[in-house]
């Protein structure tokens, strides 16, 4: 057993270990600022739905457990536009607190909070912080001082085209999301396994969630984004933005600098193409890289749409049929 620790190190919070939680700053309406630390948050943890079930108060937090971590979202202002107080900061740290006494929760990463933007001296906040927690033992606050620069336009440029990602031009190296287990039994996936094959070779590399694994296609990279453990799962955000992390270093590494991608998200995953567009402009926001995002409908399920389009016209004339017969025959 040991007393509370508060270790200061130049890293980005979002880097921290899985065995932290996560803690930061936010409005009590949850809107953000384009850029801010509080707005990548929102965009890579944020399932507002479940935050707005639980009282969003001033001096209070917000919990989101994201598979084995929670998400602490320390509410010190109404709105985005106001400032934060040293009390109302001070009101949020007691409330994190007792969930992590009740939680045994002894490691927690956060960056020096409130001290941008909202513009309250680090000096100050770090002793608020410190007589919080100062009768906690076992506990470990790791404070990242440093947090990537969002520049607003971003770098990368990001068009959209209806087609199939297989037929981007040659020199665009190409980037699709699949599970750990490679098994890319329907969907796009089916398509990349069709195509470039070589599945004992991704299977080599050993790849997990929140990785890529990287196949070579003459002058271009065949991307892997690694977003879950087995097919039938779903993608989250976090796991595809550390998994786009993963691949930004290949690329930066190897100077590739145009991308073609498909919409993540479709399908199984239902996620929201808007909020993975913002993950992808964070992730690329300093790199000079052209993305074209395509859009692809399978003939198939065209066809099954006319299929169901037609039945449902045939169900809704049969309806105005019977209609008119007992307006006719009372």
């Amino acid at each position: 057993m040991h007393q509370f620790k508060l270790t200061e190190m130049k890293t980005n919070l979002l880097y921290a270990p899985e065995s932290y939680a996560l803690a930061h700053a936010v409005s009590a309406d949850l809107n953000t600022m384009k850029g801010t630390l509080a707005w990548q948050f929102a965009v890579i943890f944020g399932n507002f739905e479940e935050l707005s079930k639980q009282p969003i108060t001033v001096g209070n937090v917000a919990v989101m457990e994201h598979q084995s971590r929670f998400i602490y979202f320390l509410v010190t202002k109404e709105n985005v536009y106001e400032t934060t107080t040293y009390n109302t900061l001070h009101a949020a740290l007691i409330c994190m607190r007792e969930h992590m006494r009740i939680h045994e929760i002894t490691k927690i990463a956060m960056p020096r909070i409130c001290c941008g933007t909202d513009g309250l001296e680090w000096r100050r906040v770090k002793q608020l912080i410190r007589t919080v927690f100062a009768r906690e033992t076992n506990v470990e606050i790791l404070v990242c001082s440093y947090n990537q620069t969002v520049t607003i336009p971003p770098k990368c440029q990001i068009v959209e085209e209806k087609g199939n990602i297989l037929s981007a031009p040659q020199d665009f190296s190409l980037v699709h999301s699949t599970s750990a287990d490679f098994a890319m039994s329907s969907g796009i996936g089916l398509h990349f396994k069709c195509k470039f094959g070589q599945i004992n070779e991704l299977q080599k590399q050993n790849k997990h969630v929140g990785n890529v694994a990287v196949l070579k296609d003459n002058n271009r990279y065949i991307y892997n984004l690694i977003t879950k453990e087995r097919s039938h799962e779903k993608c989250t955000y976090p796991a595809l933005y550390y998994a786009l992390m993963a691949m930004r270093e290949h690329v930066e590494q190897n100077n590739v600098t145009k991308l073609a991608i498909h919409r993540f998200g479709g399908d199984i995953d239902r996620l929201s193409w808007l909020r993975v567009k913002n993950i992808v402009e964070f992730v690329f926001c300093n790199n000079a890289v052209e993305i074209i995002a395509y859009v692809y409908d399978p003939p198939e399920v065209v066809r099954r749409r006319s299929r169901d389009s037609r039945s449902r016209s045939r169900t809704l004339e049969s309806m105005v049929n019977r209609m008119s017969l007992s307006r006719d025959f009372p």
